[in-house]
């Protein structure tokens, strides 16, 4: 679990989800600008119960994606411990 937090795009994952409280994959992607790594980096999340989806149009690969509550909890985690490195 802690090992995803580490990982390339995942706090920014977190942290556009924590803002926007729900987003399409496609808005997720072209907001961070990564395709391939951020399509797996949901799966992880999804996977570990960090985020959770919602197929809106099959046949267009609709997707929404949102923080569920353990979620939310690491979001907020990982903004204090950003705010903390940021800090002298």
């Amino acid at each position: 679990m802690i090992k995803i937090v580490g990982l390339t795009g995942t706090s920014d994952i977190l942290r556009l989800l924590a803002e926007h409280k729900r987003m399409y994959g496609e808005q997720i992607k072209r907001a961070l600008k990564k395709k391939g790594s951020i399509e797996n980096r949901l799966k992880e999340l999804e996977r570990l119960g960090i985020i959770a989806s919602e197929v809106e149009d099959k046949f267009q690969g609709k997707k929404w994606y949102w923080l569920t509550e353990k979620g939310r909890k690491i979001a907020r985690h990982v903004r204090e411990i950003e705010k903390l490195m940021e800090s002298p």
